[in-house]
């Protein structure tokens, strides 16, 4: 670091606030027994909005990286999560992945780059009704077909990121745990292949609010590595309060849970707040240091909605932008999430600044904490941590066969990046 950013550190702690990007003070998520961990073990609680319906007219154009630096900057968010929209036919180009993958699956990389090079955390939500239903097909596709197509491409294309988390049902319309179960079952692996750690969310009965059938038959362990169950509730609904909110907590007995959508309003998104109900429920949460998501970024014409009419999508938005509901969490967020801001003179790498895994030439194996990999030449092993920056080198020089590293440093997750003859490729990989 060099001298000028250590005065602008010692300046920043001193008018306290931190410099570091939330990713670098949680770190890689996990779940341990039935909490979400970060690097560090203690319980990680992520906190911020959610988008709505990505092809919604008074959503889209929020969907941009200026939204989501206004949100982390100004609401302290450490959380945004990027709702695709799936099965949804609105008419004329209001259309989900189903019928038009590409440009949904563009709008959501808008969104999870942005976060990755900001710093904070996002959820890749599969904003689905629907998807245990797979009589219905798209392009020869049933909904489970799409499903893993999607999800194929952003682990492939976002592994390496511990910002990202997948969220793979958002709210099922079915009672039924055992068809969501089984799809579950089917696209964990799916993802597990390519990323084989980034938290991944299940969605649960009765549009993600009755835990009561998951308690009694939870995932296999074979399933269930780095997995959260989800739980949405709209707060100034009495059903919400008096039947699901126990039945979450009887859960946490067992399952680790994780709040991807919620609001102040009751379920429909419209009507009166109960503020006393509201503080029920986040009395709740932070008690119990779950992490959550607020519904929305949107100017529609409801109580749920963050923004007025005459928001910017470019963010920058001044008080009378916002919605009753906006103005609270706006509030809620400055109040519990710490502000940061990044070190001066330093940039933080995007999603291109690592190179991605390519296919391995190299017979990469980790475990023990010792790399095993197979070199021809002159080659550099070097383990660098998640922002890319150099650890250690653990092998500079001529090899021609197997060879064995010792990694020796602290516990957390980093990056192995090999290079030589014909070899340029990174590993993610957790030292013990």
């Amino acid at each position: 670091m060099k001298v000028a950013a250590k005065i602008f550190a010692a300046t920043a702690l001193a008018i306290g606030f931190s410099i570091a990007a939330p990713i670098d003070d949680i770190g890689a998520l996990s779940v341990k027994g039935t909490q979400v961990v970060g690097a560090n073990g203690q319980p990680a609680q992520l906190r911020g909005m959610s988008f709505f319906w990505n092809i919604a007219e008074e959503a889209r154009d929020y969907w941009n990286a200026s939204v989501v630096n206004w949100l982390a900057e100004d609401w302290h968010a450490n959380l945004v999560r990027a709702a695709m929209a799936v099965e949804d036919n609105w008419g004329d180009d209001k259309i989900g992945y189903a019928y038009n993958p590409s440009k949904n699956q563009a709008m959501v990389e808008t969104v999870v780059d942005a976060a990755i090079a900001k710093g904070i955390y996002v959820i890749i939500d599969w904003h689905s009704h629907w998807t245990n239903d797979r009589s219905a097909k798209e392009n020869g596709k049933d909904r489970w077909e799409l499903a893993k197509d999607f999800f194929t491409a952003m682990a492939t294309k976002y592994s390496q990121y511990p910002n990202v988390i997948y969220e793979i049902y958002n709210e099922p319309g079915t009672d039924d745990w055992g068809q969501i179960k089984s799809y579950a079952e089917y696209i964990i692996p799916i993802i597990r292949a390519i990323d084989p750690d980034n938290l991944i969310l299940v969605g649960t009965p009765k549009y993600s609010g009755d835990l009561s059938s998951v308690i009694s038959n939870p995932l296999s362990s074979n399933y269930s590595s780095n997995v959260a169950y989800v739980f949405h509730f709209y707060a100034s609904e009495d059903w919400h309060l008096n039947n699901y909110l126990p039945t979450a907590k009887q859960a946490m007995n067992t399952l680790p849970l994780f709040i991807s959508e919620c609001g102040l309003t009751p379920a429909s998104g419209n009507g009166a707040i109960n503020y006393s109900m509201v503080n029920t429920f986040w009395d709740w949460l932070d008690q119990s240091k779950l992490s959550w998501a607020a519904w929305s970024i949107v100017n529609k014409d409801e109580t749920s909605a963050a923004l007025q009419k005459s928001a910017s999508a470019s963010g920058n938005w001044s008080e009378s932008d916002l919605r009753e509901s906006g103005k609270w969490f706006r509030e809620k967020l400055r109040a519990v999430n710490p502000e940061w801001t990044p070190i001066s003179g330093e940039s933080r790498p995007g999603p291109a600044a690592l190179p991605r895994p390519v296919a391995s030439i190299s017979s990469f194996h980790f475990a023990n904490n010792t790399v095993s990999v197979s070199l021809d030449g002159q080659s550099k092993v070097e383990l660098l941590d998640l922002q890319g920056r150099t650890v250690s080198t653990l092998w500079n020089g001529h090899a021609n066969g197997s060879i064995s590293l010792s990694v020796d440093t602290q516990p957390g997750i980093y990056l192995v990046r090999i290079q030589g003859q014909g070899v340029s490729e990174t590993h993610k990989v957790a030292v013990k």
